[in-house]
């Protein structure tokens, strides 16, 4: 199953969709960004939510003591960093930690692995923001990395491409921001609801697909 994490929430309205609509983990941006959120806010948010989902910090090249005192006051469950951060620094967060890549050319998986931690994301690269872009990348840059159960995707996914991009890549996890909200800003329940009902149908042709083929395998 095809776990989704929606980045960008600002609200405990937000964060409830999140949860309502089966999503598994939703990132609060520390970042800046239009998405940012200050530390006090999501502290508050995540105190009403308490553990009915995981809450992932996004950091940008954050000192490690300012990210430590924001994860614990927060309440966080996972970090994602989204910078230069070196595999020492991940080392140190003591918490589970996504490092983020962004890709404009085929991945190096000798170079990623250097990071040991729990999953990697692959987003797209600009030279604007980190992230957020609500742009695609050639999904074939990953062809090389077979650690699947700990890759998440991200890039300008949304209900129009998710499917297509489940089918080729296999990940562990898909990460959406701009591809659920509306043209202004903020989360859209609709949007929400649409993206997993895809997601879903995506899991359930890739199982269709794996017991046809497994039952083929069983009649040689």
């Amino acid at each position: 199953m095809t776990r989704v994490k929606i980045c960008g929430i600002k609200s405990p309205e937000e964060a409830r969709m999140v949860i309502n609509y089966g999503g598994w983990a939703m990132g609060e941006v520390f970042a800046d960004s239009p998405r940012k959120i200050m530390p006090e806010d999501a502290a508050r948010i995540n105190r009403v939510i308490g553990q009915q989902i995981i809450k992932i910090g996004v950091f940008v090249n954050e000192k490690l003591d300012s990210l430590k005192y924001i994860m614990r006051s927060c309440s966080l469950d996972m970090v994602q960093l989204h910078g230069e951060e070196s595999p020492e620094y991940a080392a140190e967060i003591g918490i589970p930690v996504i490092k983020s890549f962004s890709l404009d050319g085929p991945v190096d998986p000798a170079y990623i692995r250097q990071w040991q931690v729990y999953a990697y994301i692959f987003d797209t690269s600009s030279s604007i923001r980190r992230g957020g872009t609500g742009k695609a990348f050639n999904w074939q840059w990953l062809e090389g990395f077979r650690d699947t159960d700990r890759l998440v995707l991200a890039g300008g996914l949304n209900q129009g491409n998710v499917e297509q991009a489940i089918n080729m890549v296999r990940p562990m996890a898909v990460d959406v921001s701009s591809g659920v909200e509306f043209p202004a800003g903020g989360k859209s329940a609709e949007k929400i609801d649409r993206f997993m009902e895809t997601v879903k149908r995506a899991d359930a042709m890739l199982d269709s697909l794996w017991k046809a083929d497994h039952k083929h395998c069983e009649h040689l």
